[in-house]
């Protein structure tokens, strides 16, 4: 149980892949519904923009926080399904 989060290759890659799509499915299901906000990360907004803008105005924000916490979830259920399948593939 203690090597559950020590990283590997396969729990990065699939922390990435995770992390990317899911943050690449909520941004479509958000300007699906709303024309004109721009989210990026998923379950935590750390980026956000909205339009149209004009030139002087700041339409957007970015959070640090959210974006450390995206990376961080995403990583603990990588690694939960890599050993997951690693105790299924012993079960076997």
């Amino acid at each position: 149980m203690r090597n559950i989060l020590k990283p590997n290759l396969w729990k990065i890659v699939l922390a990435i892949t995770l992390f990317f799509a899911s943050s690449a499915l909520w941004r479509g299901y958000v300007t699906s519904r709303i024309s004109d906000t721009f989210p990026h990360g998923f379950p935590f907004q750390f980026y956000l923009a909205w339009g149209p803008c004009r030139p002087e105005e700041i339409c957007f924000e970015f959070k640090w926080l959210f974006l450390v916490f995206d990376i961080g979830i995403w990583y603990f259920v990588s690694a939960f399904i890599v050993q997951w399948i690693k105790n299924r593939r012993l079960a076997m």
